[in-house]
């Protein structure tokens, strides 16, 4: 059922907010002197601009956590956001992950694909679920790695489905505060699960789950009737009735890595996620920044963009942060269980030339189930994939000015299949296969990181 509202519903509460400053006081990326945190808040609160918050914000959702009054301190950044957005636009390197854009991340990296990726995600993009069908949305960056769950076991009991223009659900424009971009997606995804006729819908991201269950009725005014299952949930169901049957244990040490929205569920996904991979066989180590104090894998670094040129430094930057505390705990590997971290962490991974292994945790339990992957050949290549591609966005977004998302819906003659000769980016590519031009790609791109980051 869709509940049509003239206005958005601020989730931030104006009135609980007693102007303590512990938001950004404890806040692991911007740690402000208490004195400084409560001005902050007021700025946002009055509308004033923003001293550190607006171009500093990694928007991880840990500033809720660490609200005494539950007044959502995060919610009224997303608004300002969103405030700047209908003055300014969005900047010209985001046109990289709007899928009604030409040209985006998927449409270039079709050139990239295997036949086999192509197989499974034209499969995945192009299926109509019936209402029978047990469906699983695969994930708009999941969809960048097919091969983590593609022809995996997994799949079995699910039919599994892709659709770019339901953004995640408004995932990732919510965590960059397009609200009312958001809004637009979230009454296109409930007519879309409308035509299915679908009961359920499993997913495999945490983000899914917090925007479908909580954004779109709370503030967006739009209430799915359908139920959300969490994959992992459901993995560490099947774990525990030994219906996904742990044939291979590891016996490897890992570290995790707690994504942005986790933090919207709390404990309910951070355990059942160690759950998993300790019944894989897996030895935990913690890193300092864990849960609620988790750092970001970057992505959230270019919500709170400064300048479109320094977005891919800044993004990168922070990324490292994460693996450094990786790095330090000594584990065999890092383990995440988002999709769009691990696009962005493995072009860290290669960009820093990081020894640490990245898994997902779709992966682990792939492995322990006794599946063979041929990791990491697959995973090295697609990161350099995607450098290729956010070097070739970032070189021509120097011509583009900022823009505004007009359309949610991608037309299906310019869809992701269709991709044009783009001669410049596939020679980018061809260099990166040398492997002295890749070391000299990521020592200047590290180089230039020093000088072109904001944050």
């Amino acid at each position: 059922m869709i509940l049509l509202v003239n206005k958005r519903i601020s989730a931030f509460n104006k009135d609980a907010c007693n102007l303590c400053g512990e938001c950004f006081h404890q806040c692991p990326v911007l740690l402000l002197p208490i004195e400084e945190s409560k001005k902050e808040m007021e700025r946002l609160i009055e509308g004033k601009e923003s001293k550190y918050i607006l171009s500093k914000c990694n928007s991880c959702f840990s500033c809720n956590l660490y609200c005494p009054q539950q007044a959502n301190p995060y919610q009224l950044i997303l608004e300002r956001w969103n405030d700047l957005y209908k003055i300014r636009g969005a900047p010209p390197l985001y046109r990289f992950v709007c899928p009604t854009e030409e040209p985006n991340i998927w449409q270039l990296l079709n050139i990239f694909l295997s036949n086999q990726e192509k197989k499974w995600v034209n499969k995945w993009v192009t299926h109509k679920p019936s209402p029978n069908e047990n469906i699983l949305l695969i994930g708009n960056y999941t969809h960048l790695f097919p091969f983590v769950i593609g022809g995996s076991k997994l799949l079995e009991s699910y039919t599994p489905i892709s659709r770019l223009d339901q953004w995640e659900g408004g995932a990732y424009l919510y965590q960059g505060g397009y609200l009312d971009t958001v809004q637009k997606i979230a009454k296109r995804c409930d007519s879309d699960f409308q035509n299915w006729g679908v009961q359920t819908v499993t997913h495999t991201l945490d983000a899914v789950h917090f925007i479908f269950s909580e954004v779109h009725p709370v503030e967006m005014g739009v209430t799915h009737k359908q139920k959300f299952i969490n994959f992992n949930e459901w993995m560490l169901k099947q774990i525990e009735n030994n219906k996904i049957k742990i044939s291979n244990k590891l016996n490897i040490s890992v570290t995790v890595h707690d994504n942005c929205y986790s933090k919207a569920g709390g404990e309910a996904y951070w355990d059942v996620r160690r759950a998993i991979l300790k019944k894989c066989g897996c030895d935990l180590i913690e890193m300092e920044h864990i849960r609620k104090d988790s750092l970001c894998c970057g992505f959230g670094a270019g919500a709170s963009w400064v300048k479109n040129m320094s977005i891919p430094f800044d993004i990168i930057s922070e990324g490292i942060k994460k693996y450094k505390e990786a790095e330090d705990t000594g584990a065999q590997a890092l383990v995440t269980y988002c999709g769009g971290c691990l696009y962005l962490m493995w072009a860290t991974k290669e960009l820093m030339s990081s020894k640490i292994d990245l898994y997902h945790i779709i992966e682990i339990v792939r492995m322990a189930n006794g599946e063979q992957l041929d990791y990491p050949r697959y995973h090295k290549k697609r990161a350099w994939d995607i450098i290729t591609i956010i070097t070739y966005q970032l070189l021509i977004s120097i011509f583009q000015n900022n823009f505004f998302i007009k359309k949610i819906t991608y037309d299906k003659n310019l869809n992701t299949f269709w991709p044009k000769k783009y001669r410049v980016l596939r020679l980018i590519r061809l260099l990166f296969n040398i492997s002295l031009v890749r070391k000299v790609y990521a020592k200047i791109f590290c180089l230039l990181m020093d000088v072109m980051k904001t944050k």
